[in-house]
């Protein structure tokens, strides 16, 4: 019965060990054009400050984040001294609007 209970142990123990699944989120940086973009259909990260940054890094962009009220909550310009700047944490209903002779990467 022990020798039962010790590999019964073992076979549970095998088994969660080897079928774990990564639940955090892995942060994929996606590049975004000169346009308008809702956060939900850009598959952006939620809730999460996000980093943009312009490339190349001889472009400008401006970047405006509008809440679902048409309040700017962000309004970041970016350009050769400033490449990158820190979001504040987005939400589904949000809009980016870039203006921008290149592409802005976020992640």
């Amino acid at each position: 019965m022990k020798r039962f209970i010790y590999s019964f142990f073992i076979i549970i123990f095998l088994t969660f060990y080897f079928n774990t699944i990564n639940t955090f989120a892995q942060l994929q940086s996606k590049t975004l054009t000169q346009g308008i973009y809702n956060v939900g259909d850009a598959k952006l990260l939620i809730g999460t400050p996000l980093t943009i940054k312009i490339t190349p890094s001889t472009s400008k962009a401006i970047v405006i984040i509008i809440d679902s009220n048409q309040t700017i909550e962000s309004l970041v310009r970016l350009n050769p001294q400033v490449t990158q700047q820190v979001l504040p944490p987005l939400d589904y209903d949000y809009s980016i609007i870039i203006f921008s002779n290149g592409g802005v990467i976020f992640s």
